[in-house]
Formats: C-alpha cells, sequence, structure tokens
C-alpha cells in the first residue's frame, strides 16, 4: 500500500519521490488542469464552499436547475436530478421503482443499485435469458433491468442491443459512473449506445467525480414524471445539495473536458498499440484500463518507481487485480516507460 504526499496526476509522491501514477479513476485529469482550478476558485468567490439548504426550500440557486438542463441534454434525458453523491443518486434512483416489481440484476450492479444479489452468469447468458424470462411472462408492473455500463476492473464495456428485443414495458436502471464523461462524442456515457424505444423507461445513475472531477451525483431519467418522484423523496429533500463551487467549475468547463478526452483518446491509442502483441494483457479499446497477470503486480512495478492499482474487489480477501489506469495527464514517454516495465 502506497501513502501518497499529494492529490496524484501522471506522477505521485510517496515519502517525497516522484513515482509514475497509473491508478485511481481521475481519468481526465481535471485536478491538474490550470483553467478547470481557476473555474473552482471562481466558483468560490461566487458561491462560497456550501450551500447549506435544501433543495425544496423556498430559496433556489439557478445554478442547481441549470445544471440539471445541461446533464438532460448530455445525456438525452427528460429530466436529471443532482444529488450528493453517485451513491446516493443510485438509491435515490431505486427507491423510484415499485416495491412489488420483478428485478433483474446483471452480473456487476454496483452497492449503489443493487437490491439483490448479482446474476453469476455471463454478461450475455444473463441477457439471453432475461430476454427470454420477459417475454414468456405478464408482469403487473414493469420488471426492472438493473447493470452497471461497464465494469472497470476487468475492462468490459456492456453490450445493452438485447433490451430490442423484449417486447414488453420494461425500466433500465444503469450505473453510468465510469462510463460518463468517458464515453461518447461529447462524454454523454451510454446514453449514446442505448436502443431507444417506447417501452423502455430509462433510469441513468452516475456519479460525476470520476471523469468530471465533481463531487456529485445525478440521475437523468428518460420519463419526467420519474425525476419528479425522486425530487419528492426523502434523498433528494433531507440532503444537503452538491457544492455549488464544483457545479459552477462543471457548467464552465465543458470545452475543457472535450479536449482532455481527446487527449485521453489518444494516450489510450498509443498504449495500446504499444501492447497489442502482449496477448496476456486485456484491455478494451475505449476504456483506459489495462488487465494485466498475476506476475505483474504493485512489487513488480514499483521496483521500476511506478504505482499500478492492485487490490481485491469486491471480497478483500479475494485475488487481487492488477491493472493500469491511463489518465489525460500521461505522456507518451510516461506510457512507453509502462510497456518498457514488463521487459525488465
Amino acid at each position: 500500500m502506497f501513502h501518497l504526499n499529494f492529490t496524484p496526476g501522471r506522477t505521485a509522491f510517496v515519502d517525497n519521490k516522484e513515482l509514475l501514477f497509473f491508478s485511481g479513476y481521475a481519468y481526465l485529469g481535471m485536478n491538474h488542469e490550470p483553467e478547470f482550478l481557476q473555474h473552482l476558485q471562481k466558483g468560490i468567490e461566487l458561491y462560497g464552499a456550501v450551500f447549506p439548504s435544501s433543495r425544496i426550500s423556498n430559496t433556489q440557486l439557478n445554478l442547481y436547475s441549470e445544471t440539471e438542463k445541461l446533464l438532460s441534454d448530455l445525456t438525452q434525458t427528460a429530466d436529471t436530478v443532482l444529488l450528493q453523491t453517485g451513491f446516493t443518486a443510485g438509491k435515490a434512483a431505486v427507491a423510484s421503482i415499485a416495491a412489488d416489481s420483478v428485478l433483474f440484476h446483471s452480473p456487476f450492479c454496483h452497492p449503489a443499485i443493487r437490491i439483490k444479489n448479482n446474476s453469476i452468469l455471463s454478461f450475455t447468458d444473463w441477457a439471453n435469458e432475461t430476454v427470454d424470462t420477459i417475454n414468456k411472462n405478464i408482469y403487473s408492473t414493469p420488471p426492472v433491468i438493473l447493470s452497471d455500463a461497464l465494469n472497470q476492473l476487468t475492462a468490459e464495456l456492456y453490450d445493452f442491443s438485447f433490451l430490442n428485443s423484449i417486447e414488453q414495458n420494461i425500466i433500465c436502471i444503469i450505473d453510468d459512473s465510469h462510463g460518463m464523461g468517458l464515453l461518447g462524442t461529447n462524454g454523454e456515457g451510454i446514453s449514446s449506445r442505448l436502443p431507444r424505444k417506447e417501452n423502455i423507461e430509462y433510469i441513468i445513475t452516475y456519479s460525476l467525480s470520476k471523469a468530471m472531477n465533481i463531487q456529485a451525483g445525478a440521475v437523468s431519467c428518460s420519463n419526467k414524471s420519474t425525476a419528479d418522484k425522486i425530487r419528492k423523496s426523502s434523498w433528494y429533500a433531507a440532503t444537503t445539495p452538491p457544492s455549488p463551487v464544483m457545479l459552477y467549475a462543471f457548467n464552465h468547463s465543458q470545452k475543457i473536458y472535450q479536449q482532455q478526452r481527446a487527449t485521453l483518446n489518444k494516450n489510450k491509442k498509443f498504449l495500446q498499440d504499444l501492447l497489442s502483441k502482449r496477448n496476456y494483457i486485456h484491455f478494451h479499446p475505449e476504456i483506459p484500463v489495462f488487465i494485466f497477470p498475476e506476475e505483474y503486480d504493485e512489487d513488480f512495478f514499483a521496483k521500476q518507481n511506478i504505482i499500478i492499482s492492485s487490490f481485491a474487489y469486491p471480497d478483500p480477501s479475494g485475488k487481487k487485480i492488477n491493472r493500469a489506469v491511463i489518465n489525460a495527464l500521461h505522456t507518451d514517454d510516461d506510457l512507453q516507460k509502462l510497456a518498457d516495465a514488463m521487459n525488465a
């Protein structure tokens, strides 16, 4: 385990020694982007650090509704509800469905949206079984499908085209915390890949803290009535809203996100080309995560002044997952050193 002296970027300091850093989820490297930091400073000047008020009070900051409109436009949904964290957003989303709903959990659902146990099948087998089960039965309320958009631990991006084969009305709750800001032309996440059919209601929940570097969560709903229901819940009314400082920076940083995303995509392609002939390394072309075999663990890379992500999840006592997570701050030289390290 490494104890860091400062917030990492392309490098991190451990005991005042600088090491290359390939861990964390700050995909766009916004913590070290000067213009983004200027927006944060301006936000503090305008709003202070927090807005200690309820979202249902008689005094409202326009900033919140402006950000919700921006997120709705980005995700192509009818309405969005901002909440304190991605976890809170996920809990608010699942609380909005009917208590007697029949649930279909994919093999990978974050605890924020998990109500029962995840499926033990592969995603493809689970999807086929889900389609078959729903189409063969009649339900009093729409069945609910729950899944993460991608698995950042195994570098898998899930394909939701199977929803086209479902004939009945359904609700689909998707946690897109690791896709939001990363996937799509404008960082719209999984929403650009979803089948748009009248019988499917989408509830997309996500954290903004990963790629976007914003301490907040949100639920984007294809049906405005679902967003209205969430706004009447205690998850919304009884929690302090996200810091307006963060939202001001988010609203004014869309061009910066676009630039950083382009740089990250270039970095991904560069490292993928370097590692393309090493079939023992797993990666997906759209995910900035590279999965290493067991022998390439944190101790192996630490000897070469490199920090990778290496921990067991979800069971802390299980087998460690060794990964390199790249971000928009990394240089070609950094990525070359990572690739060369495996030749040592």
